[in-house]
C-alpha cells in the first residue's frame, strides 16, 4: 500500500511541476513586494481552470505526503517519545593485533 501513495505522489508532483509552469505569468511581479493591485491577478482573475487545477494538487499532494509519513514500513513509534528512553551508545576502538593503542593526547 506504501508503495502505491508513493508512485501517486511523484505522479501528482509531476503534474502539480507541469500545471505551474503552464500557466501564464502574472507580469506585474514588483507589486507583490510594495502592494496589492488589481494587476497582481491579471485580466482573468484568479479563477482560471489552471488555478483550480494547482490547488487540487497541491492539496493531494500534502495529503499524499501525510499519508506516507503515516505509512512508511520502517519507522513505527514516535521519536521523540523515545528519546528520553535512550541510552548513549559507549564507542570500543579496536586496535589491529600487535599495535598498541595510540593515546589521545599528544607526547611532550
Amino acid at each position: 500500500m506504501y508503495y502505491l501513495f508513493l508512485v501517486l505522489f511523484i505522479i501528482v508532483a509531476l503534474l502539480l511541476i507541469a500545471v505551474v509552469l503552464m500557466q501564464r505569468s502574472r507580469g506585474d511581479v514588483g507589486s507583490a513586494f510594495g502592494g496589492m493591485g488589481q494587476g497582481v491577478f491579471g485580466p482573468g482573475g484568479v479563477d482560471t481552470i489552471l488555478t483550480k487545477i494547482t490547488y487540487w494538487l497541491g492539496f493531494t499532494l500534502m495529503a499524499l505526503a501525510i499519508i506516507l509519513a503515516l505509512t512508511h514500513p520502517s519507522k513505527k513509534g514516535s521519536l521523540i517519545k523515545d528519546e528520553g528512553q535512550r541510552t548513549p551508545i559507549q564507542t570500543q576502538q579496536n586496535n589491529p593485533q600487535g599495535q598498541s593503542p595510540t593515546p589521545s593526547t599528544p607526547a611532550k
